[in-house]
């Protein structure tokens, strides 16, 4: 199996029940500078089923959190989110948004 970099993300609203937004895509690459592919969201949920796997690794602090699926505890989605931790460059919520 293998193992892919998350280095950016795209996300879009959600508005029931609440307003707030979802991760809808991912782009992963061994560097943080580009990505080398894109993979929408099904695409990262269906790969971790076959087993492979996704992290993210902090530019300044080089630590490396695995990403998960995730049920949104706001409307019941599965999404995905990074293993939480005391590091914020290496959550999710942090990268930068893929171009």
């Amino acid at each position: 199996m293998a193992s892919f970099r998350i280095i950016c993300t795209n996300r879009e609203p959600v508005f029931q029940p609440t307003n707030h937004s979802h991760i809808v895509a991912v782009g992963t690459g061994p560097t943080p500078d580009r990505y080398d592919r894109k993979w929408s969201l099904a695409e990262v949920l269906a790969a971790i089923d076959q087993g492979h796997t996704f992290y993210t690794k902090g530019e300044r602090s080089e630590k490396v959190a695995a990403v998960r699926k995730f049920p949104c505890p706001e409307c019941g989605h599965t999404t995905i989110r990074s293993t939480p931790d005391a590091i914020e460059d290496n959550n999710l919520d942090s990268l930068r948004r893929c171009s």
